[in-house]
């Protein structure tokens, strides 16, 4: 009986061990859900060899609203106000509208506005290190097989995505700050009558 009795000792330690890295992401994607600052956005192919690099600023407001601007080199904003992301390439003059659902797989800033109990569901969740985590979807046509998530002092520090294909996209973020609200102002879009907009369903 006191073997049975360790043997389900350990089973229930293990269990709260699995459990662990997954319950400490998620309470800090939630202290996420509230930021702004700045990214640099770097894409390496499968090689490692640099093929483009982006920086810009972002904005996250819980719920699932947030704003990703794309400073430089080609200026470009993703707008979501919770219920439409909008993909406005400024240069192009094209933008595209689609619904939020669906879209926490494929974009950073939707990964960290949304819930995190959302969010996490969508993943198997790894410990990797201090304040580091590995994704991989649970679902194969997901556009990425795994996701890296690094954290410093609670605030979300990098983010590194590789794809399906072999490459690699690393974001850092830096001057992070924790804001109480923003207008809604900021999540909704006014785009030019001359951009060609296509809106996805």
């Amino acid at each position: 009986m006191a073997r049975i009795i360790y043997s389900l000792g350990l089973l229930v330690a293990f269990n709260a061990w699995a459990e662990a890295p997954a319950t400490q992401l998620s309470h800090l994607l939630d202290y996420n859900r509230n930021v702004e600052g700045e990214f640099r956005q770097v894409t390496y192919n499968e090689r490692g060899d640099e093929v483009q690099n982006s920086e810009g600023i972002f904005l996250l407001s819980a719920p699932n609203r947030f704003v990703w601007d794309t400073v430089t080199p080609f200026p470009q904003r993703i707008v979501s106000d919770g219920e439409w992301v909008t993909i406005w390439d400024v240069d192009l003059e094209q933008a595209t509208r689609k619904p939020f659902s669906g879209t926490v797989g494929n974009s950073p800033a939707a990964l960290l506005g949304s819930s995190s109990d959302d969010a996490l569901s969508h993943y198997t969740v790894t410990g990797i290190g201090q304040d580091r985590f590995k994704l991989e979807p649970k679902e194969q046509e997901d556009l990425f097989d795994t996701l890296t998530l690094s954290f410093d002092k609670k605030f979300i520090s990098a983010m590194s995505i590789k794809d399906v294909l072999g490459q690699t996209t690393v974001i850092e973020f830096s001057s992070l700050e924790v804001h109480d609200g923003v207008s809604e102002q900021n999540f909704h879009i006014d785009l030019p009558e001359s951009v060609d907009l296509m809106i996805e369903q």
